[in-house]
C-alpha cells in the first residue's frame, strides 16, 4: 500500500500520525505534572492536545491537495511561544521540551522556513534565561540547542538532497541528462490539459541520429556517452526556458514545446537542426539528423500525438535515404 503512494501523497498522512502521536505524548506527560502538582503547566499543555488534533485531522481531509502546510505554521509557532511563555516559570522542563522543536520543525516545515523558526526560537530563550537565571546559563543552554539544531539541519539538508537525487535519477536519462520516456509522457499529458483549458498550442519536434549503430561501431560506447551529455546541453541551449528535452530512445531525442504552434516548431526545429549539424563534434567528423515536427490536435492524447511524431520523422527519414542514395 505505502509503495503505491508518491512523497507528496505519503508526506501528509505520516505528519497526521506524527501529530496524533504527539498529542498522545503530551497528554502523558500531563498526567505525570499533574501527579507533581503542576497544575498551571498541565493547563498550559492542555492547549496543544487539541492544537495537534485538529492539525492533524486538518492534513488528513486536505491530504490531496496543497493546502495541508498552511496549518503547520501557525502550529510550530504557538507550540514555541507557548514554551517560551512557560520558560521562566519552569527553565528545566521547557528547555526540554524545546530541545524537541528542532527535528520536529523540520519534520512539518520547508528546510528555509523551519531554520528561521528556530534561530529566532534560540535567540528568544538566549535572552529569557539571560535575565531570568545568568549568563552562564543561558550560554550553556544556548550551546545544546544549537548542537541539536544544527543536527536537525543536517540531517533535513541530507534528506532533502537524497529526494533531489531520487527524483533526478527517477526523471532523467542517465547517459545524455535528457528526461526520459516515463517523464515525456507525464509532461505532455499536463501540458495537453492545460492547453484544453487554456486554449494555447503544443508542438513536439523530433530529432534522430542518423546511423547511430554505425556511430556506436565505429567509435565505441564510451565516445559515445560523452558525446550524448554534449548533444542534449547544446540542444537545451536553442530553446525557450519553458520547453523541454526528452530522450525516448537510443537515437531519438524530443522536445516539447507548450505555447507553440506547429509552424514555429517548425521554423525552431530546421534552426535547431541546421546549428547541430554545423558544429564540430569530435571525434566525429559531423553528425547527420533527421527532423519532424508536429502541432498538437483537437481530441489528441499523448499517445497519439507521440504515434504521429514519429510516423513523421520516420517518413522524413526514408525520404532522407532517398535523397541520398539519388545524388550518390
Amino acid at each position: 500500500m505505502l509503495n503505491d503512494l508518491t512523497q507528496e501523497e505519503l508526506l501528509p498522512r505520516l505528519q497526521t500520525l506524527v501529530y496524533l502521536l504527539a498529542a498522545i505524548a503530551i497528554a502523558i506527560l500531563m498526567y505525570d505534572q499533574y501527579r507533581q502538582g503542576l497544575y498551571s503547566l498541565v493547563l498550559s499543555n492542555a492547549i496543544a492536545i487539541p492544537a495537534f488534533i485538529f492539525s492533524g485531522i486538518y492534513i488528513y481531509i486536505n491530504r490531496n491537495r496543497e493546502h495541508f502546510s498552511r496549518i503547520n505554521y501557525p502550529l510550530i509557532i504557538t507550540l514555541a511561544g507557548l514554551a517560551l511563555y512557560q520558560l521562566p516559570r519552569y527553565p528545566e522542563l521547557m528547555t526540554h521540551y524545546l530541545y524537541a522543536l528542532p527535528l520536529f520543525s523540520y519534520f512539518a516545515l520547508p528546510l528555509t522556513a523551519a531554520t528561521i523558526v528556530n534561530i529566532v526560537t534560540a535567540l528568544l530563550m538566549v535572552v529569557l534565561l539571560w535575565v531570568d537565571f545568568g549568563f552562564a546559563r543561558a550560554l550553556r543552554t544556548g550551546v545544546n540547542y544549537s548542537l541539536l539544531l544544527g543536527s536537525a539541519w543536517c540531517f533535513a539538508y541530507l534528506m532533502l538532497l537524497k529526494i533531489w537525487s531520487l527524483k533526478r535519477l527517477a526523471l532523467t536519462d542517465q547517459t545524455s541528462g535528457a528526461y526520459n520516456r516515463r517523464h515525456f509522457f507525464n509532461t505532455l499529458e499536463r501540458e495537453i490539459a492545460r492547453s484544453e483549458h487554456s486554449r494555447q498550442s503544443v508542438s513536439l519536434i523530433g530529432l534522430a541520429i542518423d546511423d547511430y549503430r554505425q556511430l556506436i561501431d565505429i567509435h565505441g560506447n564510451r565516445v559515445m556517452s560523452q558525446f550524448l551529455p554534449r548533444f542534449t546541453a547544446n540542444t537545451q541551449q536553442m530553446i525557450r526556458a519553458g520547453d523541454e528535452v526528452f530522450r525516448l530512445g537510443d537515437d531519438l531525442f524530443v522536445l516539447i514545446l507548450p505555447h507553440c504552434a506547429e509552424d514555429g516548431a517548425i521554423v525552431l526545429m530546421e534552426r535547431i537542426k541546421r546549428s547541430l549539424q554545423q558544429q564540430t563534434w569530435k571525434p566525429f567528423a559531423e553528425i547527420s539528423l533527421s527532423a519532424a515536427a508536429v502541432g498538437l490536435l483537437q481530441g489528441e492524447d499523448a499517445r497519439d500525438v507521440e504515434k504521429r511524431l514519429l510516423s513523421k520523422l520516420k517518413k522524413q527519414k526514408r525520404a532522407s535515404l532517398q535523397l541520398a542514395a539519388f545524388s550518390e
